[in-house]
């Protein structure tokens, strides 16, 4: 796409091999921090309607401005005047497709840990499926009282409608001679010799009508449902089936039901099912009920698009957490999820130091606090939050993932250089941490040719860069993992 015309000539941005040059004229990539100045006096300078903030030197004012992290049309005002900019995607973020993969990652393997913690509370499901689950059977028996109570409701007062039935009476009977009985009379040609037995319609009130013939399909799909969760292994559940499927049996049985015709064939929602106050609370009822093909744990709070790197810290931590479950360190996979009145969520916000404990004396943490004050291990500096880290009795290794940093991996490798000699063993005041590794979603076409990856740099010096990429087989992680476990344990 052409690049949009933006900007006023007094505006410019600064390029690294360009330097300053027409704000018109730059590249603006998606999550890039550009510097700005402006050669006039009072600058007016807003992107998406937000002041700019200026500072002056010399003869020029100057700003810095972060793009927006998702790719399209940036508005820009310069001193009143509307311009337009386009934001190119970064060619190192993350696709569509690897942002829902990751999420479903993180969901799938804290559905295992919740499996294995023996915790009991409500999970969140999403997505359609006519199988068997042991959310789907949490739902029903959690709510089949309220369908019960919508179901009297809707069996004392019926959808009806007025119907028309043909039929041949005697002509003494007729109490009124309706339009069709004429029309019956002048097609046969009686005239005035009329039978002594005469069509006519008789009006009658019916409940057969289309939502009460869905009512009787779905309860029809249930007990049939109901009949498979009587065949698990676990008594408690087929006993409660048994007991919900005879309690459909009567209301399919019941007057109400009875004289109803089933549906057949895919059904639609009518106006009646929208709006009427229990007719529609009782196909809500079974659009949840099918909506269990996803089980998973909620995370704590929501994650934006533009936060895709909370969400690979996340995914880095709950990979780690697999790739140590297969491995049979995982010992209590129940201290990452915090219950709530509201459900169980995964405890793994920015800044709340989430811990499993692994066999061997070891322990994982998301987010694990050092500070001066901190007992096995503190800082003399600075409080210290590394992303991920596997702790020993006396030594450390941290993993800190780090979104977006291929091209940077020399300055985010010095960084970790904090870690290694600012994180102390309290009682024997050595350095702790013995190992530090970067977690990146750089290309295998560009991690080949880079010695950050190579496995003679990891050994030499204890650090370095690993591949964590959304969708790949991440076999070298399982290798360092496996190495760094070891070492932990020697």
């Amino acid at each position: 796409m052409a690049l949009l015309n933006s900007g006023d000539s007094r505006l410019e941005l600064k390029e690294a091999e360009l330097g300053w040059i027409p704000f018109s004229k730059a590249y603006l990539t998606e999550a890039t921090e550009y510097q700005l100045r402006f050669k006039g006096e009072h600058p007016d300078i807003r992107m998406q309607d937000v002041p700019m903030p200026f500072y002056k030197r010399d003869s020029f004012h100057y700003a810095t401005f972060l793009t927006p992290f998702q790719a399209g049309t940036l508005n820009v005002q310069v001193n009143g005047e509307q311009h337009d900019a386009f934001v190119y995607p970064d060619s190192r973020k993350l696709t569509a497709e690897q942002f829902d993969l990751m999420v479903e990652e993180i969901l799938q393997e804290a559905n295992i840990c919740f499996q294995l913690s023996g915790l009991e509370t409500g999970v969140d499901s999403s997505g359609r499926s006519r199988d068997v689950s042991w959310t789907q059977w949490a739902y029903i028996d959690r709510s089949f009282h309220q369908l019960r109570q919508v179901f009297t409701k809707i069996s004392a007062q019926p959808f009806r409608r007025l119907e028309k039935q043909p039929l041949m009476m005697k002509r003494d009977k007729v109490r009124r001679v309706s339009h069709s009985t004429m029309t019956w009379l002048d097609r046969k040609g009686y005239g005035t010799d009329i039978p002594p037995h005469v069509y006519t319609e008789k009006t009658f009130e019916t409940t057969d009508v289309y939502e009460n013939r869905i009512v009787k399909k779905q309860a029809i799909d249930l007990l049939m449902l109901l009949g498979r969760y009587e065949t698990v292994e676990r008594v408690e559940i087929a006993r409660q089936a048994k007991a919900y499927r005879s309690v459909l049996k009567r209301w399919l049985n019941g007057a109400f039901l009875d004289g109803i015709s089933s549906h057949r064939g895919s059904y639609t929602v009518t106006q009646k099912f929208r709006k009427h106050p229990v007719y529609r609370l009782w196909y809500q009822w079974f659009d949840r009920l099918y909506k269990h093909a996803q089980e998973g744990v909620g995370f704590e709070y929501p994650i934006a698009l533009k936060d895709t790197f909370e969400l690979y810290e996340m995914w880095c931590f709950m990979k780690i957490i697999r790739y140590l479950r297969e491995l049979g360190y995982l010992k209590n996979p129940a201290q990452i999820f915090r219950i709530t009145k509201e459900g169980l969520f995964l405890n793994l916000a920015e800044n709340k130091e989430s811990r499993i404990d692994l066999r061997g004396g070891m322990t994982l943490y998301f987010q694990r606090v050092y500070q001066a004050n901190t007992k096995e291990f503190h800082t003399y500096t600075q409080r210290m939050i590394p992303d991920i880290v596997l702790e020993g009795e006396d030594s450390i290794i941290v993993f800190d993932p780090k979104y977006r940093v291929p091209g940077n991996l020399g300055t985010a490798l010095g960084e970790m250089h904090k870690y290694r000699d600012g994180i102390l063993h309290r009682e024997t005041g050595k350095r702790a941490v013995k190992e530090v590794y970067i977690l990146t979603p750089t290309l295998e076409e560009d991690a080949a040719v880079m010695r950050y990856f190579e496995e003679s740099f990891h050994k030499k010096y204890g650090m370095g860069a690993v591949q964590m990429v959304a969708g790949a087989h991440n076999d070298s992680i399982r290798k360092t993992l496996a190495e760094c476990l070891k070492l932990l344990s020697v």
